[in-house]
């Protein structure tokens, strides 16, 4: 019978610290409405003691949003390449926080280092993705509407077409085009994580974004309908409660994403 040697290896399977940026991933899971309204007690517990960091990283985000805007044509599209990168940056920050307990303003600039290939082709697919959807509705409208050359120029005079007509094939238009934005933000919400941290392939992240959402669509609408909420109550005092609701809602963000996908 062999004796036990305290001081060898363990041989059983051991939990590994998550390293290089990298959370280990599973299939989508299904979670529940307390799931989701239990992401901003999570968030708030990630910000404790880093309230200034996240608070000043969120304003950087604002005033270079803003910044960009002001480049002649292309203000909004460096806007949505930078954004992208940016929040990169922010999810490395929380997961951070969740894993080590501490971050670093400098982590809000790690997407523009680290994975800066896979986010670009993410923030250029989106870009056309919004383009082409936004055609589609223009070219809709005019369809639906029958405008022509005549019709123009009868609305240039004052003159508008059949209102009930118009009306009612304006509102079939903005009911599609409302169901197209839905599907967009399905593609897109859990993306970014899932590239930086997860590290799939731009298109991996957009069908595995829209698996989940779709699975979870209920617990994510409820969550939606409050997170809305609480940002049109904090914006009434100056704005000044913004300052609370948007670091809770960045930190609820992050631990929707880990309780969804990370094992």
């Amino acid at each position: 019978m062999s004796e036990m040697n305290p001081y060898q290896q363990p041989t059983a399977d051991v939990a590994v610290p998550v390293q290089g940026g990298e959370l280990t991933l599973g299939e989508p899971k299904k979670i529940s409405v307390g799931d989701a309204m239990g992401w901003f007690g999570q968030g708030k517990e990630m910000l404790s003691g880093n309230w200034g960091l996240v608070i000043g990283s969120l304003i950087v985000i604002m005033l270079l949003n803003m910044a960009v805007q002001f480049i002649p044509f292309i203000g909004w599209l460096a806007g949505m390449f930078i954004m992208t990168l940016l929040y990169a940056g922010l999810v490395k920050m929380f997961y951070r926080l969740d894993s080590e307990g501490s971050a670093e303003f400098a982590d809000l600039f790690a997407g523009f280092s680290e994975k800066t290939g896979p986010l670009v082709i993410l923030a250029l697919i989106q870009m056309a993705v919004y383009f082409v959807v936004i055609v589609v509705a223009l070219a809709a409208v005019f369809m639906v509407l029958g405008f022509d050359a005549d019709t123009l120029n009868a609305m240039e005079s004052g003159i508008m077409p059949d209102s009930a007509a118009s009306g009612g094939a304006i509102a079939a238009v903005v009911f599609v085009m409302f169901l197209l934005f839905v599907g967009i933000g399905l593609l897109f919400y859990f993306s970014i994580p899932l590239v930086f941290l997860g590290n799939q392939g731009p298109g991996e992240a957009l069908a595995t974004s829209f698996k989940a959402c779709l699975k979870n669509f209920v617990p994510l609408l409820i969550y939606g309908i409050v997170a809305t909420l609480l940002v049109m109550v904090a914006s009434i005092p100056l704005m000044l409660g913004l300052l609370f609701a948007m670091p809770l809602l960045a930190g609820a963000y992050y631990a929707s994403f880990k309780q969804v996908f990370a094992e």
